[in-house]
């Protein structure tokens, strides 16, 4: 190896900021660089930090997927991890090797989501769209109304 050089490609850190829904996908981001792990074969490690920045204890999970749509098979890449206020839990994952990552609510509450993913990869978050994404988004998030209501 020549002065300069790397070993395999840098850690990329992609952050996100959520609220997050019981039943519902908080966030979702789509794999815009894919870098081959240094040894051929060997699996996608990524490191994930979850903060609780809301005033609720929630619990959540990252699944990744091929299809996008509400038909598309999920994979779990971790057991759900409940976070309490002012909470923070980095887990250690292996996979990330499908197009599409999906932060997902598992808890009984809403709350307010702040994640970094350390990874080989590079993430872009994906917006939601309500008439394709209603059965993993709620409505509650993207049907917007005044603050203060209208009074009369």
């Amino acid at each position: 190896m020549k002065p300069g050089e790397y070993p395999q490609p840098l850690t990329r850190k992609t952050f996100v900021q959520a609220p997050v829904v019981s039943g519902y996908v908080a966030s979702r981001l789509r794999m815009s660089d894919f870098n081959a792990p240094a040894i051929s074969g060997g699996e996608t490690q990524m490191m994930v930090t979850f903060q609780n920045v809301g005033p609720t204890q929630f619990a959540v999970l990252i699944r990744e997927t091929d299809d996008r749509s509400t038909s598309g098979t999920r994979y779990n890449l971790m057991s759900a991890v409940s976070i309490v206020p002012g909470g923070v839990v980095t887990s250690q994952l292996t996979g990330g090797k499908r197009q599409f990552l999906e932060v997902y609510c598992t808890g009984t509450t809403t709350g307010q989501l702040r994640m970094q993913i350390d990874s080989q990869m590079a993430w872009n978050e994906l917006g939601f769209a309500k008439d394709q994404d209603s059965t993993y988004y709620p409505t509650s998030l993207w049907q917007a109304k005044t603050y203060p209501p209208a009074t009369g």
